[in-house]
């Protein structure tokens, strides 16, 4: 039997976690609010600007932001894949059918990415110096969509799941950049809606499929 003695919780250590992680998502969903705010500039935006209007002092903004816009946009994303994460194990808890979860995989990140709106569209123009900072998101769409067709290839013949997985993919961000360029102004990208996106998110994996026949 193990004699040990059990390790006494440490409160103060609880709490003060507690209050980082509070202070962390309000000033991640003020600069998501200030990135959709058509009256400022996203190039505006800084730490300190982001801090006055969560009402936190500027000290504590970059301790959550060391690394100024790559650490907003890093967080950004996080904090939306995340989200989307914890609504996908739930998911996949009730419905066991592979080609269910990839669709409804998509479904979440593509709404959640509407969500974002102009945060995430600026966050994608600035997608390399983020990637090449570390501050992407852990646990790539890509090893989810991957893993999910390895699954669905067990179940269906003739499927290579690393085709499909890259295919998905591809179509994923291909179909995210068209969104992201959306601008009523203009006749090309005035076409590129949210509801055109979910609708072309919708299809992805029955387009992906069809190519592996």
């Amino acid at each position: 039997m193990d004699m040990q003695p059990e390790k006494k919780i440490d409160g103060r250590s609880l709490r003060a976690q507690r209050t980082y992680d509070e202070v962390h998502t309000k000033l991640v969903s003020t600069a998501t609010e200030m990135y959709n705010n058509p009256l400022i500039e996203n190039n505006k935006i800084t730490v300190s600007l982001i801090a006055k209007n969560a009402g936190v002092s500027v000290a504590t903004a970059y301790n959550h932001f060391p690394d100024n816009k790559l650490d907003i946009l890093g967080s950004i994303f996080k904090s939306g894949f995340e989200e989307v994460t914890i609504d996908f194990v739930t998911f996949i808890e009730k419905n066991h059918d592979p080609l269910d979860q990839l669709n409804e995989f998509l479904t979440l990140i593509a709404d959640k990415i509407i969500e974002l709106g102009d945060a995430v569209r600026y966050a994608f123009f600035n997608i390399n110096e983020i990637l090449e900072s570390g501050k992407w998101i852990q646990g790539e769409p890509y090893d989810v969509c991957l893993n999910i067709s390895i699954k669905l290839a067990e179940q269906t013949p003739n499927i290579d799941p690393y085709k499909l997985a890259e295919e998905i993919f591809a179509n994923l961000n291909g179909r995210t950049f068209l969104w992201m360029r959306f601008n009523p102004k203009f006749d090309l990208w005035s076409k590129f809606t949210d509801e055109w996106y979910r609708q072309e998110i919708r299809l992805i994996v029955e387009k992906a499929l069809k190519l592996q026949k």
